[in-house]
């Protein structure tokens, strides 16, 4: 045909090819300015420092096993120990960041806030303000020396064996009550005139009395008694009466027990290093061949203390196949807050305590776990809320 009518191409043809779309839209370039943006100010949170810790989930370790291709318990050759232990006894550790000589910048404390497995806390809350790096190492070597003392001592002790004790002071708080008048390696005696055998005797004597009073304690300083009397004030966190000294135990131990736990400091792994050293001098396995984790401090009594950083712990514990997490009864508040789901956490206040969840434990199929009736720390904050009502 002629005239004005337009040709129209055959089917099965290829149509003539349109130009590339080169225009962007509304909606992409606002995602694009958005991202530019989001990229800048993440670049500038990076270079802000803020004096804030991070508390990370660290590494657990076996102490049923080996730290570093040692074995972490090993015990006197004088004692009876027996080789049948299965399943795993983990300690749990977290990472610090923002300590002495380490910097954390604001988008670090940001994404730290965002991740349910960290908590970002004051860095004054932790460290003291003129605290070194290198003061920080030889506390936390201090602290995991008693801590490991404590432990074995507390194992031994529940086999029947009789170990002395007494109670020295460690350290003197620069400007507390006690500065000047108690001395680094005075061994205490008495307080008030009771005598004291243990750190916890100490302490509940100076409680009897009102912040600012003296208190009469009886020293033995380079083998010679002085009679001394030690001022007080009040402790605005807890409420106590204090001196302003740590204490530590000094245990006449019959058996050599070693405990090796790397280069890992504090005191936060005594519960777990007594249970192994019980494991190690008992028959038969502890745990039942079952995965069992935890965290407290321990003293020669076999008190389970509170510790830091209870959520990375519980994650990191979760991470290793832990079945069952041991928590201080002190932590329940942060425990019922953070538990991490599939982990089944049990609070104690005792290494007796610990044994007998043990016992219960390793008795029973996984699927029981909930049915045992094992106290939780959602009780345990229900019935002090009770008591204090």
């Amino acid at each position: 045909m002629t005239g004005g009518a337009t040709d129209r191409p055959d089917a099965g043809t290829t149509p003539l090819e349109q130009p590339p779309h080169t225009r962007v839209g509304r909606r992409s370039a606002l995602l694009l300015v958005v991202v530019a943006v989001g990229v800048v100010i993440g670049s500038l949170l990076n270079l802000v420092p803020v004096q804030r810790v991070i508390y990370v989930p660290g590494p657990v370790y076996d102490t049923l096993g080996e730290v570093d291709g040692a074995d972490v318990v090993s015990v006197d050759q004088e004692l009876e120990s027996y080789d049948d232990a299965t399943g795993h006894l983990y300690f749990t550790t977290i990472r610090l960041q923002g300590g002495p000589g380490d910097t954390v910048t604001a988008w670090e404390a940001l994404r730290g806030t965002l991740d349910p497995s960290t908590s970002v806390v004051p860095r004054e809350e932790v460290f003291p303000e003129d605290v070194t790096a290198e003061q920080v190492r030889e506390q936390n070597t201090e602290l995991m020396q008693h801590s490991q003392d404590d432990a074995a001592v507390v194992a031994l002790r529940a086999q029947g064996v009789e170990i002395a004790e007494s109670v020295v002071v460690a350290q003197v708080i620069a400007d507390a009550p006690a500065d000047g008048v108690l001395e680094v390696e005075d061994e205490i005696l008495d307080v008030a005139g009771t005598q004291v055998g243990d750190t916890t005797a100490v302490r509940d004597q100076i409680q009897a009395f009102e912040p600012g009073e003296e208190v009469p304690v009886t020293v033995r300083r380079a083998g010679e008694e002085l009679e001394l009397q030690v001022p007080t004030r009040l402790d605005e966190e807890s409420g106590r009466t204090i001196v302003g000294v740590y204490l530590a135990p000094v245990y006449d131990n019959p058996y050599d027990v070693t405990i090796d736990a790397g280069n890992v400091g504090g005191p936060s792994a005594g519960l777990m290093f007594s249970l192994a050293v019980y494991d190690e001098i008992t028959p038969g396995p502890l745990t039942g061949g079952r995965s069992i984790a935890g965290t407290g401090t321990i003293t020669g009594a076999g008190g389970v203390g509170g510790i830091g950083g209870i959520t990375q712990k519980m994650y990191a514990a979760r991470e290793a196949g832990a079945e069952v997490f041991l928590a201080p009864s002190d932590n329940c508040g942060e425990v019922a807050e953070a538990d991490p789901r599939g982990l089944t956490v049990i609070p104690v206040t005792t290494f007796d305590d610990a044994l007998s969840v043990l016992d219960e434990v390793s008795a029973a199929e996984p699927s029981e776990l909930g049915e045992l009736g094992l106290p939780t720390c959602e009780q345990e904050l229900e019935d002090e809320a009770e008591q204090t009502g």
